[in-house]
Order: structure tokens, then C-alpha cells, then sequence
């Protein structure tokens, strides 16, 4: 973890109030020579070229003009978490491309929040549903269709994104990414500025304990499910927890000797 980027992520989470700027943290996490500057001038450009939207459908209607659109076939690429290369674009993913629409209308005046819907992120103003993927209007009708289609649980589907959520779910997808692709340590890496975040986050210390596990970092494993078993959300999980850590810890005796 690089030291400026910790304390970067570190005083935006005392003030978390803008989504753009965890972006902009976001994209220099994913490449240190992100252009943040220049991104937050474009955003600002952005909103100025776009004039006075008084509905959602007008700003989702006037960014999609500007050629603000899903990225189509390069979906699960970490450079559609860097805000920077999705406003030089114009192309991105629904998290990436909702930052923008979430910048513009808070610059714009309008009340506009993230909406963490499962696997595509929405957006609201005004408590008009917005799909940024589409840059258009959608509804919840749409979405509880969606949802039972694909067998997702409709839950807490349409909670608000905290800006500190929106960059917990936008590192997510770079993490994701890197694990997939059998970067184990760039997805430690990942995960190290994550745990800035949500460092009480059970998920996330088994996700790390698996990629300690693929590097054979045996007394790593151990160290992660130890953090896990401490955050363990019910006592089964805590349960099936302390049977894997105690193979763990065997593994790892064995291993030395």
C-alpha cells in the first residue's frame, strides 16, 4: 500500500461527502498515473456544458448526447473504475458512469444519490430512477422484474450508496478483476485500501485468506481467518470458520516441519 494513497483514502473517508473525489482515489489506486485533476476539471466542464437540467431525465438524456455510454464488450476491465479514463472515453460501467452522472447533478443543484442495486449500480435524482449503463430513466418495476429473473434476493436492493460504499464497490471490482486473472498479489493490494474502509469486514478477510492460499502463504491464511473468525456475522458461520482455521493451523505445522 502506497503511503500517499493511504492517507488520500484516509482524509477522504473523515469527509466522505462527494462520490467523485472517492472515485478519483479510486483511479489513482488503479493506476498512479490516473489524471485526477484534470477529471475533476472535466467534471466541472461537465456540468457547465450541460447548463440547467430541471428533471433526471433531461441530465441522463443530455449526457447520453454527449456519448456517455455502457462500454459494451470491455466490461471486466479495472480501467472502468478509473474516472479519469471513463470521462476521456465516455465509456464505462454502471458504477463509473453514475460517479459522472452523480457529480454533474450535485454541481448542478440537484439531489441526487447512489443506489446499490445488485451487480448494476443505479443512481436517483430527484427519486427518479436512473440506469447510468443506459443513461436513461428505468423503474423499480423493472428492476423487481430483474430481480426475479436472475433469483436475486430484492432485499435491501435499493439502498442508498454512501460515497464510501461507492468506492468500497468500485475497489471491489478491481479486486475482483485481479483474483480472477490470478494476480493474488495485486488483489491483496487491493484489498489492503479496502480494509481502510470496512476493516470489520468478515467477507473480505476470506476473500484475502484465499488468495494468501493461492500464493502458499500458509501463515497468512492462518492470520486472515483468525480476523474473519473475530467478525464471524452468526455463530455457524463462526462455527465453519474455526474447523477451516483449525486445518489451517495444521497445514501450516506441517508445513514447517
Amino acid at each position: 500500500m502506497e503511503t500517499r494513497l493511504r492517507d488520500d483514502l484516509a482524509a477522504f473517508l473523515e469527509a466522505p461527502e462527494d462520490p467523485v473525489e472517492g472515485a478519483l482515489v479510486v483511479a489513482r489506486i488503479v493506476d498512479g498515473a490516473a489524471d485526477v485533476d484534470w477529471a475533476r476539471d472535466e467534471i466541472n466542464r461537465l456540468s457547465a456544458e450541460v447548463g440547467d437540467c430541471a428533471h433526471a431525465a433531461v441530465l441522463a438524456k443530455a449526457l447520453g448526447r454527449l456519448g456517455f455510454v455502457g462500454t459494451g464488450r470491455r466490461y471486466f476491465e479495472a480501467e472502468n473504475n478509473r474516472l479519469d479514463h471513463v470521462l476521456r472515453t465516455r465509456r464505462g460501467i454502471p458504477i463509473s458512469l453514475g460517479v459522472v452522472i452523480l457529480g454533474v447533478a450535485r454541481r448542478l443543484g440537484l439531489a441526487a444519490t447512489g443506489v446499490n442495486f445488485p451487480r448494476h449500480f443505479l443512481v436517483t435524482i430527484d427519486d427518479v430512477l436512473i440506469d447510468p449503463y443506459a443513461m436513461a430513466p428505468t423503474s423499480r418495476e423493472n428492476c423487481h422484474a430483474w430481480l426475479r429473473r436472475n433469483e436475486v434476493c430484492a432485499e435491501d436492493a435499493f439502498e442508498e450508496a454512501a460515497p464510501t460504499e461507492i468506492a468500497l464497490r468500485m475497489l471491489n471490482n478491481v479486486r475482483t478483476v485481479a483474483h480472477e486473472r490470478g494476480d493474488f498479489a495485486r488483489s491483496l493490494d487491493v484489498s489492503d485500501y479496502q480494509l481502510l474502509i470496512v476493516p470489520d469486514s468478515y467477507a473480505l478477510r476470506m476473500e484475502r485468506a484465499d488468495a494468501w492460499l493461492a500464493l502458499e502463504a500458509g501463515e497468512m491464511v492462518v492470520t486472515e481467518l483468525e480476523q474473519a473468525l473475530a467478525h464471524a456475522p452468526t455463530q455457524r458461520i463462526a462455527e465453519r470458520l474455526g474447523q477451516r482455521l483449525e486445518q489451517a493451523r495444521r497445514l501450516r505445522k506441517s508445513a514447517v516441519h
